[in-house]
């Protein structure tokens, strides 16, 4: 098998079609869906406080968990398992099984063959699906990853979820920046050992993600707060954005792992469509020319256009 690897011959077609079929391309909801992303992907959303940041995480775990179809049904889920780690320890799970529950009954009521039975079986399918971590400093947080590896070869070697994990969320990375930036200023007890600070925490984050992902590619999908400044490394003038600024303080290891990034507000001009605040969107890693409006009720994130 080894020698038929080795000395293996493919076309280009034919190498893409492998691929493509290994790690495909992942179609996410709005208004993540303007980039195609597939797993080994780090994607950042930053934005203020509040932009909706958590609401597009929890619109990401329906859509991954929900089933693709049951008895006819169809769900348009993903069926994956996902991964969510809670840095800011404030994930409302009331509001995801809000989703969760007004999508099911909106598609049993489409093709009219649903019951509360299933309503209620196809729920618990999906939030099976689900793996919630809650972190309340940098060293549970590091815990936390370095322990990914083992728990995602039990639940491989048991057959838990039966597919493998494919989206893994952080909310929010910067939850513990300014308690690691003062950690730095702190004496060093002992010199043979690396002393705990902001730059040593990010190097092991980016260092334990990316031996994560080398066992189990995943797609990474990480919020960050952000306020504004005078000046910054990344800023959005035009309408909507308001000629607004925004801070970049994240370490370079982190700013570098990053590979696509999109800055999310709420919209300046007051403007509510259908009675919910209108928010924007827009891609800067890629850059896009592309303004995206959308909100959010009880049912996820929807265009507002």
């Amino acid at each position: 098998m080894a020698k038929e690897w080795i000395i293996g011959n493919e076309t280009a077609k034919q190498m893409l079609a492998r691929v493509v079929k290994e790690r495909p391309l992942l179609l996410l909801p709005h208004p993540l869906h303007r980039v195609p992303l597939s797993v080994n992907n780090i994607v950042e959303i930053a934005g203020p406080s509040p932009s909706a940041k958590t609401e597009i995480l929890i619109q990401m775990v329906a859509n991954c968990i929900l089933p693709k179809d049951r008895n006819g049904v169809e769900y348009g889920g993903l069926e994956r398992p996902v991964l969510f780690i809670d840095l800011d320890c404030r994930l409302d799970v009331f509001r995801l099984s809000q989703i969760l529950k007004l999508r099911i009954a909106k598609a049993n009521k489409k093709t009219g063959v649903g019951c509360e039975y299933d309503d209620v079986e196809v729920f618990k399918e999906s939030m099976n699906r689900f793996s919630y971590t809650r972190c309340y400093n940098s060293f549970e947080f590091l815990a936390a990853l370095k322990t990914l590896r083992y728990t995602l070869e039990k639940g491989r070697t048991l057959n838990v979820s039966g597919k493998e994990f494919r989206v893994l969320m952080i909310d929010n990375i910067g939850a513990f920046y300014w308690i690691d930036r003062g950690l730095s200023s702190l004496p060093q007890r002992n010199p043979n050992r690396k002393n705990a600070c902001l730059q040593t925490v990010f190097e092991t984050v980016v260092n334990e993600i990316s031996k994560l992902l080398l066992l189990h590619p995943m797609l990474v999908l990480a919020t960050k707060t952000v306020t504004s400044q005078v000046k910054s490394s990344y800023s959005r003038r035009g309408s909507g954005w308001s000629n607004i600024m925004y801070r970049e303080y994240m370490p370079s290891i982190w700013q570098s792992f990053v590979t696509h990034r999109i800055l999310v507000r709420a919209s300046n001009d007051k403007r509510n469509v259908q009675n919910h605040v209108c928010y924007l969107a827009e891609w800067l890693l890629p850059a896009l020319n592309v303004l995206d409006e959308f909100v959010v009720v009880d049912s996820g994130i929807f265009a507002s256009i």
